[in-house]
């Protein structure tokens, strides 16, 4: 018989074994399936944001690109002079403000270059570049695609003006800034190592990138372009960049008042990666202790064990001595039985009952609703008042007007059972005596602060009120004055068109 329940100790141990590490399984795994959906989320809203910080960005360069051309036009003056002084400080005045990289061009009709800031130009003709050929044709203000510079084969883009002098076309300004002027940018961003920022023109084309594009892209058969902008100005996918072939996170963004898209992406590798190495510092932890789980299982299935053997040496060592004990056995059975006969024989009175249980009863529902919370930490005082004052009207079914003044105190979580039965008793006794034909019940409730860890708790009705000298002490009248006591405190009735309870109480 004792073998068998020994089994049956080692089966349920082992059954323990089994179901730990599969409760630790499913916790490691709804762990691991929410950090990586976090960990997705946290990429996502930084994409977001960095979207957001390429769009301002954005608009600032066009914007500022947009006031230096109408300052270049206006140097330029009523008509079209090459090498004056004037024109060509009014030029240079123009680029204040923008970046270092910035170069200006006025473009004469005919394709030569009158003035220039770029310190290393040659002139060249771009009446076949977009930027000159769009104002060219009657284009005001137009925002260049990728370009790959033909003095020194950087990747720039620009913006140009049309110019005109009594409805004549004269020529075109433009302003050329480096791709690589993003490069600050992402730095600042921290987005991680396979992260990059572009900017898009609304019909497809790359206007710039970093890390830097190998050349002009056209994207206007992309995702992007063909499903996500006709549906929304502005979201977040993930796919394979078309340049090279990274999986990323992209946020995007149109850009006000212009035909640019910002764009801003997080690599899913890296998001993994720091994924999985948070997983594995994580297991670092929980590893041993499953280890060390299952070794303590181990240990107690051995001590059953060991226990078990002892257990069935016991029962040979009794089976040996039953037939030495089996005399006395029978001796004192015999006087048992007559002594079980002579109490039998005897006339006793039943226990007498009390209403003790109820009140206990009472006792246990107010425990209940105390310990349904945390007790074991400070209570917001607040939020722990109010809890009871409200549930306590809603108890009664009053239509009294609950005034709250809580200072933002913390109580003790030794001092809210006491708090929490003297409060409840205090309101009780003014629902309870509450003028039912009375319209404006009021009760009022605060507890403010005093030096140290005391506090004032005043509780003020505007009921019939009563008589302490005259009435007659009762159980709820106690029960006030062991809590005030068991708060270390003092308290004090008056009558002010109703009963006022006022109490110095330690809370702390």
């Amino acid at each position: 018989m004792v073998t068998k329940a020994i089994a049956r100790s080692a089966r349920a141990a082992i059954t323990f074994i089994i179901a730990t590490l599969l409760i630790y399984s499913a916790i490691v795994g709804s762990l691991v399936y929410q950090g990586f959906d976090d960990a997705e989320e946290r990429a996502e809203m930084s994409a977001i944001a960095a979207a957001k910080a390429v769009k301002i960005h954005a608009g600032w360069i066009v914007e500022v690109a947009a006031q230096a051309l109408r300052r270049m036009d206006s140097a330029l003056g009523p008509g079209v002079q090459p090498n004056d002084g004037s024109t060509l400080s009014g030029v240079r005045d123009a680029l204040e403000g923008l970046p270092a990289s910035a170069k200006a061009y006025i473009v004469a009709a005919d394709g030569h270059t009158l003035y220039t800031t770029d310190p290393n130009f040659v002139d060249l003709d771009i009446r076949d570049r977009e930027y000159f050929s769009d104002p060219a044709a009657g284009k005001p203000f137009f925002t260049s695609s990728l370009l790959i510079s033909r003095l020194d084969g950087s990747e720039i883009f620009a913006f140009s003006r049309r110019l005109e002098r009594k409805g004549v076309f004269i020529g075109v300004a433009i302003i050329s800034f480096d791709a690589a002027l993003l490069k600050d940018l992402l730095d600042s961003l921290d987005l991680g190592t396979d992260s990059t920022i572009s900017i898009v023109r609304s019909d497809g084309m790359l206007v710039a990138r970093y890390p830097p594009a190998d050349a002009p892209l056209d994207l206007s058969q992309y995702v992007l372009f063909t499903e996500l902008l006709p549906r929304s100005d502005f979201g977040i996918y993930t796919n394979k960049s078309p340049l090279d072939g990274v999986k990323r996170i992209v946020s995007y963004q149109s850009v006000p008042g212009t035909d640019l898209i910002a764009l801003a992406s997080v690599g899913t590798a890296e998001v993994i990666g720091r994924f999985w190495h948070r997983v594995w510092v994580f297991l670092v932890f929980v590893i041993p202790t499953i280890i060390g789980l299952a070794l303590s299982a181990i240990w107690i299935i051995r001590l059953l064990q060991k226990d078990g053997r002892r257990h069935e040496e016991l029962r040979a060592a009794l089976a040996t001595n039953t037939m030495l004990f089996r005399e006395i056995h029978h001796r004192v059975k015999n006087n048992m039985q007559s002594m079980q006969s002579l109490v039998r024989m005897q006339n006793l009175p039943e226990t007498v009952k009390t209403d003790i249980q109820l009140r206990f009863a009472a006792m246990s529902t107010v425990h209940e609703h105390m310990y349904n919370r945390d007790a074991y930490a400070a209570l917001d005082a607040p939020a722990f008042i109010a809890s009871i004052a409200q549930t306590l009207v809603q108890a009664y079914g009053s239509f009294a007007k609950l005034t709250l003044d809580i200072d933002p105190l913390l109580i003790n979580h030794e001092r809210a059972t006491p708090l929490a039965l003297l409060i409840n008793e205090v309101v009780t006794n003014a629902l309870k005596y509450a003028d039912p034909a009375k319209p404006d019940v009021s009760i009022s409730i605060s507890l403010k602060h005093l030096p140290g860890d005391m506090a004032k708790l005043v509780i003020a009705d505007n009921g019939p009120g009563f008589d302490p000298a005259h009435n007659r002490p009762g159980m709820g009248t106690k029960i006030i004055k062991g809590m005030v006591m068991q708060l270390g405190g003092s308290h004090s009735y008056a009558f002010d068109g109703g009963t006022v309870f006022s109490a110095d109480i330690r809370i702390g």
